[in-house]
């Protein structure tokens, strides 16, 4: 990453680059409909799932279970555990710790007990091939074009003398571009600006746009500490992503007021930002608008991680050509008339921002009574409104997160405000009956008003058709974790339908989630002494190759997730023959997953060619989630993300998967043979954290060989410490 910005000595005639612009053609052209939904790539995978499993009684019986003690063993345990007998299954960490699925099957291999394949593995491929995937867009295809623009958008409104622009486009090119340096007219808060952003401590006003920014986000972190060229494609991204030319403005004006700017301020940032727009449409590369490649970054983007919760460009093409039509002379955006159509058209066509995102360090104020209004939430939102180049994507558990803090939630019975979320808010508005049973015992369900943002939530997500699932690959992996989090009932394995599974599930969901936060945050093999074996009697059953959760319709949604990424990749042709055929690979192994989980459902037996394919898991998931490097790097579940902020304690909330934990289950075969089988499940952590210090994957790594946090509590009912 570039560390040292020196001023510019060009001698570009620019003049005093005054705010003052002569008069030019600006152009607003009627355009098609921006693309809303990417479902016309997904087709749903059939499944069958007739539960019928025999049951076995619990607390279990320990005798009937012909490889109790052999599975315990691989476990560290030489007694059943109080957990196991209860439930049927428990979770057990490792005694070395270990955070690569691939050498914690081979730990297994060739010691002739059944495999425990859990939904969690799968879930862990979806991660590895959406971050690798999306490393490899960004690096050779988005990175590129974003610096084009970039270098064409800085020109253009450096020649016009418009310095807002131009030193909000010098630095992203500060970081894309090692040999750029800014013209020495807006080189002074440039500099300022990056090394605010490099310094990453908190909220300062921005040298460039004057109101306060949360600088601690620019930590790269996720995939993007991967390369020097990935830390810097997060930097600017980042700085696009956030910044926004503020709509409206007025008197009183600042963190705590209606407005965060002055009404001058808003007028200006707005005529910057229509002059953008219009750049895009006018300038042109290779015979074709800048807005095809503004277009192209924004919805190869948009497809992994959801479409702008902020106003964009084609909202604000769409605003003006409506108000002054396609071709207008730039001195009529400035008049007071064009203003205040233009704002009146924005607020009665487009939704305002639905996350609030930190801007301005806004402040909600009590009232004379000392109380908070929930209603002042969406004021707060309306003075955030406004144009971001490439704003942050909606997510519905972003949402989620902040409806489920002040000032929506109002104090518990103890007279405490509620300024951090949890991921329990998430899978509870998915329905997820564990998580609501924690927040009923923890008392979180006692807060003022949380019921009610609750069952609201709730109804938000039920209400969500088909093709809202499938709309983005964001939606497609959320609805994988919503038919996992789904209630097992009679015809599941005893083990299934317990409570404590319900809770290890909740694990398994939030870790996954923890993955895919992690992934879209922008937007690590030990010798053994062979163990002396011996032949079972032959008048005892033999332990079969293993188990599969079943979970088909999971499985089912997974593959048609990667479907849907396939086409979408090949339609933006992104995609080349080692891709496809690691498609291909994952495809398949999902696809035998969910045939033996339908079998086993069934009741069926397995067959010789599913023994196989558990007894050779380990190199089968390799194949598939190493994309044919000998490497560890980007297999680890060891991930965090940083998902909510809180001002009030400048702390974030970091979700994270940690190492993985051996999981032990014992089900009923279709022979009748009860038998255990262990493999490695996903664990799950949350915790606060100094907003100065958010966590990249390195230094989580580290504090969880060093100190690791507690677990949540409500993992005790399962894990055996």
């Amino acid at each position: 990453m570039k560390r040292v910005l020196t001023v510019s000595i060009c001698t570009l005639l620019v003049g005093s680059c005054s705010a003052e612009i002569s008069a030019e053609d600006l152009s607003f052209p009627r355009e098609e409909t921006m693309e809303e939904s990417f479902s016309r790539f997904y087709t749903p995978v059939e499944y069958t799932s007739n539960p019928g499993m025999e049951q076995i009684s619990l607390p279990l019986e320990a005798d009937v279970v012909i490889n109790l003690m052999d599975v315990l063993l691989i476990a560290g345990q030489s007694n059943p555990a109080d957990h196991l007998v209860t439930n049927g299954f428990a979770v057990f960490p490792m005694p070395r710790p270990a955070d690569n699925p691939v050498r914690a099957f081979e730990l297994l291999d060739g010691r002739d007990q059944p495999i425990f394949v859990s939904s969690g593995i799968p879930l862990h491929m979806l991660h590895i091939f959406f971050d690798q995937i999306l490393q490899q867009v960004e690096t050779d295809h988005l990175y590129p074009d974003l610096l084009l623009i970039c270098r064409e958008l800085y020109q253009s409104n450096l020649n016009r003398n418009n310095t807002l622009n131009a030193a909000f486009f010098a630095v992203p090119l500060t970081f894309l571009d090692e040999d750029f340096e800014p013209h020495s007219s807006i080189a002074e808060k440039v500099s300022a600006e990056v090394s605010l952003m490099e310094a990453h401590q908190g909220f300062n006003p921005s040298p460039v746009f004057g109101y306060k920014e949360d600088y601690s986000q620019y930590v790269p972190r996720g995939h993007y500490t991967a390369s020097e060229e990935l830390e810097n494609y997060f930097m600017a991204m980042m700085y696009m992503g956030r910044i926004t030319f503020l709509l409206t403005g007025g008197d009183p004006y600042g963190p705590d007021e209606i407005f965060l700017v002055s009404e001058e301020t808003a007028e200006e940032m707005t005529e910057a930002a229509l002059l953008v727009v219009s750049d895009l449409n006018t300038i042109e590369i290779d015979d074709a608008p800048l807005k095809e490649k503004w277009q192209r970054i924004y919805e190869i983007t948009a497809f992994f991680a959801g479409f702008a919760d902020d106003l964009s460009a084609s909202q604000y093409q769409a605003a003006a050509e409506n108000v002054a039509g396609e071709r207008v002379d730039s001195p009529i955006i400035r008049t007071q008339d064009f203003c205040d159509d233009f704002k009146l058209f924005i607020a009665e066509n487009f939704a305002g921002p639905s996350i609030y995102s930190g801007t301005g360090a806004s402040v909600i104020m009590p009232d004379a009574s000392g109380e908070f209004d929930p209603e002042d939430f969406q004021v707060l939102l309306a003075k955030t409104t406004g144009f971001r180049f490439f704003g942050q994507r909606y997510t519905p558990d972003s949402e989620m997160l902040g409806k489920f803090v002040f000032p929506n939630i109002s104090r518990n019975p103890q007279g405490r405000q509620r300024f951090m979320p949890s991921g329990l808010d998430v899978a509870a508005s998915f329905r997820c009956q564990a998580a609501l049973d924690i927040l009923e015992e923890d008392g979180t369900m006692l807060y003022g008003n949380y019921p009610d943002t609750l069952a609201a939530m709730q109804e938000m997500v039920d209400n969500y058709t088909e093709e809202d699932w499938h709309a983005t690959l964001y939606m497609c992996w959320l609805h994988s974790l919503r038919l996992l989090s789904a209630p097992r009932e009679e015809g599941y394995p005893d083990f299934m339908q317990t409570d404590a599974w319900d809770r290890c599930t909740l694990s398994t969901f939030l870790a996954s989630w923890a993955m895919l936060r992690h992934d879209t945050i922008l937007y690590a093999k030990q010798s053994y002494t062979a163990e002396a074996g011996c032949c079972p009697p032959t008048d005892q059953p033999v332990p079969s190759a293993g188990f599969v959760e079943p979970v088909p319709e999971v499985y089912a949604e997974l593959r048609a997730t990667l479907q849907m990424a396939r086409k979408g990749l090949e339609h933006y042709d992104i995609s080349d023959d080692r891709l496809s055929m690691q498609f291909e690979r994952a495809e398949s192994l999902l696809g035998t997953l969910q045939s033996i989980a339908e079998r086993e459902l069934a009741g069926e037996m397995l067959t010789e060619s599913d023994a196989d394919f558990l007894k050779g898991f380990a190199e089968a998931l390799e194949a598939t989630i190493s994309w044919g490097e000998i490497t560890d790097e980007g297999l680890e579940t060891s991930l965090i993300a940083d998902v909510h902020t809180d001002q009030n304690t400048s702390s974030v909330l970091e979700v994270a998967s940690g190492n993985l934990d051996n999981c032990v289950v014992i089900y009923r075969r279709a022979d009748g043979v009860v038998e255990a089988a262990i493999g490695p499940v996903l664990s799950y952590y949350q915790f606060s954290q100094p907003m100065n210090d958010r966590l990249t994957d390195e230094a989580w790594r580290t504090m969880l060989r060093s100190d690791p946090p507690a677990r949540p509590e409500w993992t005790g009912s399962y894990i055996c410490r």
